[in-house]
C-alpha cells in the first residue's frame, strides 16, 4: 500500500510575481492557502501543501524558490543602485548641464 507523504510549507511571495507563483501551483496541480497578506512590504505569505513523493512537485516548489530568490535578488541589486551586466538599449542619456 503506497502511502501519501504531504509536506506543507510557507513562502513569502512578493506580488510582483505572484502570477508566476499561481502559474507553477496551479500548473502542477499544488493546492495551497494565502495565510497573510503584508501590504507594507506587498507580500503574500502562501502555504502549500506537496506530495513528498512526487518529483513534478518537488520540482515546481525548487522552481518557485529560484524564481522569488532571483526576484528578490533583483530588487536587492536595483534598489540600492547596482546594476550588474545591465544593458539598456533604447537611448543613451545625455546631462542637460551645458
Amino acid at each position: 500500500m503506497q502511502q501519501n507523504v504531504t509536506q506543507a510549507k510557507s513562502h513569502t511571495v512578493p506580488v510582483d510575481v505572484l502570477m508566476d507563483v499561481l502559474g507553477i501551483l496551479f500548473n502542477n496541480d499544488i493546492p495551497f492557502l494565502v495565510d497573510g497578506i503584508n501590504e507594507h512590504e506587498n507580500t503574500l505569505l502562501i502555504r502549500t501543501t506537496t506530495n513528498a513523493k512526487l518529483t513534478r512537485h518537488k520540482k515546481a516548489l525548487e522552481n518557485l524558490k529560484t524564481l522569488v530568490s532571483d526576484y528578490s535578488y533583483y530588487r536587492r541589486e536595483s534598489e540600492s543602485g547596482n546594476f550588474h551586466n545591465v544593458e539598456t538599449t533604447d537611448r543613451d542619456y545625455e546631462d542637460d548641464d551645458e
